[in-house]
């Protein structure tokens, strides 16, 4: 096992497309951090010429649409006071980092399909299961290498930009990107094992993009409307059980409770994908 997981990890920091959606990542990265400053001026300013009315203002409807694409909102936030801790979890939850990595993580997937890797040491190992658990393991020092890289070129790119360096509260905020960052390996794994399933990099790159992008949550909302109207079932949301949904959802200094709840979704998820990548390692054919 010890071999196997040393061989994945091999493969998996020498090619070259790591090296390359490292450097595209980085470069959003320094971006972000360069246009902050006039992001949160803007938003400020657009905030100061809102009419308010004497007596207060009136709600507006209840924002009930589902989140598409990817968006981090600068609402709140004070230029002079702004917390490195802060701006790394808007990155966590944001989905800027997942699809890079569902693109990375679905390219290394299928390079052992293309090469014949997986045929030949199928036959010399003596559990196929060891195969997908090391692909786990190599894929979880692959989210903490790269969260640890990002997060430090986004620490030195806040310096320049900002002039100063403030943390924010390590007791809101570390709990808080922990959790994002289980939320990140859960969602990767199952992208990982809808790619070994479908055997195909086309579709599991398409299938990876667009769950990382929020469709499941428009289909989501077409099944609530189904069920609603052909079985009379209300109040179903199953957009609530997407782990992308838990990662936009979630705030810093969050509740106990809540923390736990999505905690068990996300092994719930490990769970599964580990059990159907199993089942089909096991029983299908190695190509």
């Amino acid at each position: 096992m010890c071999n196997t997981i040393r061989m994945e990890l091999y493969k998996l920091f020498r090619m070259k497309s790591f090296f390359v959606l490292a450097i595209i990542t980085i470069a959003m990265v320094v971006l972000t951090a360069a246009f902050l400053v006039d992001d949160i001026e803007e938003n400020t300013q657009a905030q100061s010429t809102q009419i308010i009315g004497i007596n207060g203002t009136e709600n507006g409807p209840e924002d009930n649409s589902v989140q598409f694409g990817i968006s981090e909102s600068v609402e709140g936030m004070d230029v002079d006071n702004l917390a490195v801790l802060e701006i790394y979890g808007q990155h966590l939850s944001s989905g800027l980092f997942i699809l890079f990595n569902v693109i990375f993580l679905v390219l290394y997937v299928t390079a052992d399909i293309k090469n014949g890797y997986i045929k030949n040491i199928g036959g010399q190992v003596k559990h196929r299961s060891s195969l997908i658990w090391s692909k786990w393991a190599a894929a979880a020092a692959y989210v903490l290498v790269f969260d640890v890289v990002t997060f430090l070129v986004e620490t030195v790119s806040m310096r320049i930009s900002l002039g100063y360096l403030h943390w924010g509260s390590f007791q809101t905020y570390l709990p808080y990107i922990g959790v994002q960052v289980v939320l990140q390996y859960s969602f990767l794994v199952a992208c990982m094992t809808i790619t070994m399933v479908l055997r195909s990099r086309a579709f599991g790159m398409l299938a990876g993009t667009c769950l990382s992008m929020g469709v499941a949550g428009l289909i989501c909302t077409g099944l609530d409307a189904v069920c609603n109207r052909f079985f009379s079932v209300k109040d179903l949301h199953l957009e609530n059980y997407l782990l992308t949904t838990k990662m936009s959802e979630l705030l810093p200094g969050a509740g106990a409770a809540q923390i736990r709840n999505i905690l068990l979704l996300a092994v719930a998820y490990l769970v599964v994908s580990t059990l159907v990548s199993l089942v089909s390692v096991e029983k299908r054919d190695l190509l």
